[in-house]
């Protein structure tokens, strides 16, 4: 904790601020000159000034001593104003550089790495749509959070950042080493996954979804959805290392490969090298009913289907 007067020099007149009060003191004390016989003028002779050890101290820190002029009626008051106003804006400075002044210092000592944080209110909305920017090491969404929430979100490491911008959809920017992003559950959800990272674990099994696109590019995406009520579609729009579905029992999912994929694995079946316009269903799978579709819009390296969700 900083203290007033702990750092050097803060409660020591320099020395060229004591010759400035010195000379406004000896000019508030000189008396006026008198006209001689010639026409000049002269200073009129004054006896020793009575000492002040107070003053003396601040205008004579070396304490050699000294003489000067004895005040004259009404002089008095002038230099203690002087010497009050003087010191008042000596103390003052040195106040405000103690304990308001904010520099690069300050910055500095602030930017700890911490955690960051930012949320949107819950309101009474029972659909939303959220988009993630930015560029962060790694993304984990949950459907978990607070009764006051909407969604919440913290950023974690060097140069973390969390910023969310309301509307529709709301926008959360991360930055850092790792971030992670909190839904309100019982709300129906369009994500889209378009912050640079270099993997995202989401799992929205607390939530209703009603869409998932991923718009930029990412390692691993392993994504957990709940039962759906409707045919959701979830567009990969960018190229991904490795994309992983978990859905629970019983959940019919379709796999629509438009642009290609090296490998794909809905259960037990596995189809490799996979050319573009291949549709790959799950056992039992109806169009008319909810459903998943997973769409390949841009190329992925493997694809998994599991139903194991719980």
């Amino acid at each position: 904790m900083k203290r007033f007067g702990q750092r050097p020099g803060r409660g020591i007149l320099s020395p060229g601020l004591a010759r400035a009060i010195s000379v406004l003191r000896m000019s508030a004390e000189l008396p006026e000159s008198r006209p001689t016989a010639d026409g000049r003028r002269t200073a009129t002779a004054v006896d020793p000034a009575p000492s002040s050890p107070a003053f003396d101290a601040v205008l004579d820190p070396t304490g050699s001593g000294g003489t000067a002029a004895p005040a004259q009626p009404g002089r008095g008051k002038v230099l203690g104003w002087v010497i009050g106003i003087a010191l008042a804006i000596v103390v003052g400075v040195g106040a405000y550089a103690v304990f308001g002044g904010k520099g690069a210092a300050d910055d500095a000592t602030n930017d700890d790495g911490g955690p960051v944080s930012a949320s949107i209110a819950r309101g009474t909305a029972d659909t939303a749509a959220l988009t993630l920017e930015g560029s962060v090491g790694s993304v984990l969404l949950r459907a978990d959070a607070g009764a006051d929430e909407l969604v919440g979100i913290e950023a974690t490491g060097a140069d973390a950042a969390a910023q969310l911008s309301e509307g529709d959809p709301a926008v959360a920017t991360l930055a850092g080493d790792a971030s992670k992003v909190r839904l309100a559950p019982e709300v129906a959800w369009t994500v889209a996954l378009g912050a640079e990272t270099d993997t995202v674990t989401a799992n929205l099994m607390g939530a209703k979804v009603a869409g998932v696109e991923v718009t930029a590019g990412a390692r691993s995406v392993d994504l957990t959805l709940p039962v759906p009520d409707a045919p959701v579609t979830v567009d990969l729009k960018s190229g991904l290392g490795s994309f992983v579905l978990h859905v629970p029992a019983g959940v019919a999912v379709l796999v629509d490969v438009q642009t290609g994929a090296g490998q794909v694995m809905v259960d037990d079946r596995t189809e490799n090298a996979v050319e573009a316009g291949t549709q790959i269903p799950t056992e039992g799978f109806s169009a008319d009913g909810p459903h998943y579709v997973v769409k390949v819009s841009s190329g992925v390296g493997t694809i998994m289907v599991h139903h194991d969700a719980a």
